[in-house]
């Protein structure tokens, strides 16, 4: 039998490891798989022939899109020559939105069936695109629970698998023995900054939680700051950053998990990462800023009451948020202070904490998403 030909796309970090790890549970499924499209490093690893990697094309607003155009122009155009050309047998989308919609309608006008895996959190803003998807994807496969209903009502064919970052949490050293390796005393308060895992973020996010972090070395000489670096983050892309920086931060390259476990406390970009330390125990500070335009109009379209999946999830407004003009280091400073004297408040974060994990479902989602993944396949035979 020729091998099953997938065009697949995962246009950020996160996505290209929860792709890779579908696609090696689909190689059980169907031995032979000829993968292209879009990713990073775990899929190349898993044999991905790359159009363009992932890296060149995140963005995280308007103003940084008009910058990008001709890179996504032309990582366009590939993925339309190759659905045209090689005719594959199924499109597997991973979340980045804005690009994947104007992939399914490349796929759609070449018949070819579409998987989404991960959704585009429309349900959070710009609902009107769930419409484009009941049009275009012939599979919605959603990580959340809340996900699979609200698809259903709007008519798209959806299956609920999990959240597959279940399956990434690694077994770790006792608690004593991480904060040992990275040279943090008892007495220490270790504190984790997760800027994000694209240039944009970092650029917007870093410099503000390092200037709490020189406020805090003031007010805690104990205080201790590790950055554990995305896998798509280059360290001397960083290390500009550090230098002026009035408190000293470790840098840490690929434990980010372990960092996490060790921090008695994170300050956190919004987004995949809320998710990770809400999984490792770690009460946070969740941040974001977007360009003023970005902002503005986002903002007029947001249907949700919290911008932090982890809050989303726990129902509640567990985590102190500071977006846009409220993400300055004054205030951040202040968020940690609070979080760290109110015991009441760390109290009602563990409760938290425990209904976060019980609302990802169990591991196994990557095995979940294979299947759909055949079963659509087996479809189109």
């Amino acid at each position: 039998m020729r091998p099953v030909k997938i065009l697949l796309v995962a246009g950020e970090a996160s996505g290209d490891k929860h792709a890779a790890r579908l696609i090696q549970a689909l190689r059980e499924l169907v031995p032979q798989v000829d993968l292209y499209g879009i990713g990073g490093a775990a899929l190349a690893a898993q044999g991905m022939r790359l159009a363009c990697r992932a890296e060149d094309l995140a963005v995280i607003g308007l103003t940084e899109v008009i910058h990008k155009i001709p890179v996504l122009w032309r990582a366009l155009r590939r993925l339309w020559q190759y659905l045209q050309t090689e005719r594959p047998d199924l499109v597997i989308l991973v979340d980045f939105p804005d690009f994947n919609f104007l992939v399914m309608r490349l796929a759609h006008r070449c018949r070819v069936p579409v998987m989404y895996y991960i959704s585009p959190q429309v349900w959070a803003w710009r609902r009107g695109r769930v419409k484009t998807i009941a049009r275009l994807v012939d599979r919605m496969v959603v990580i959340f629970p809340f996900e699979e209903e609200f698809y259903r009502r709007h008519g798209v064919c959806v299956t609920y698998v999990g959240h597959p970052l279940l399956e990434t949490l690694p077994a770790l050293p006792p608690r004593p023995e991480l904060r040992a390796s990275f040279g943090l005393q008892d007495r220490d308060l270790a504190i984790a900054l997760l800027p994000g895992s694209r240039t944009g973020e970092i650029r917007q996010l870093l410099p503000v939680m390092l200037a709490s972090a020189g406020q805090l070395q003031e007010l805690l000489p104990r205080c201790r700051f590790l950055l554990p670096l995305a896998p798509t983050v280059a360290p001397e892309f960083v290390t500009p950053f550090l230098a002026p920086s009035p408190a000293p931060v470790s840098l840490v390259q690929h434990q980010t998990y372990e960092v996490l476990a060790a921090a008695d406390l994170a300050l956190v970009a919004s987004g995949t990462a809320t998710l990770e330390t809400a999984l490792m125990g770690t009460p946070m500070v969740i941040l974001y800023r977007l360009s003023p335009l970005t902002y503005h109009v986002g903002r007029l379209l947001i249907r949700v009451p919290h911008i932090g999946m982890a809050n989303l999830l726990a129902e509640a407004a567990l985590f102190p948020e500071l977006i846009q003009d409220e993400a300055t280091p004054a205030r951040l400073t202040a968020a940690v202070l609070d979080l760290i004297t109110d015991t009441d408040h760390l109290a009602r974060i563990q409760a938290g904490l425990k209904r976060i994990r019980q609302r990802l479902g169990g591991p196994g989602a990557s095995n979940r998403a294979a299947a759909v993944a055949r079963e659509v396949l087996d479809q189109k035979r």
